[in-house]
């Protein structure tokens, strides 16, 4: 399974056809979501760990 950010390199034909050609199923998410990215709210925590 992936998940990309639907930036234009991303969301290409040759890029949207290969991971067809190759069964790789795609997340839906909207482009510039980064607040909805759990990684996002870790970055903070770690920080005020360190």
């Amino acid at each position: 399974m992936l998940q990309h950010d639907n930036a234009r390199p991303h969301f290409a034909r040759i890029c949207t056809q290969f991971l067809e050609a190759e069964n790789i199923p795609v997340v839906a998410w909207p482009a510039y979501s980064l607040e909805m990215s759990p990684i996002e709210h870790v970055w903070g925590v770690l920080d005020l760990c360190i």
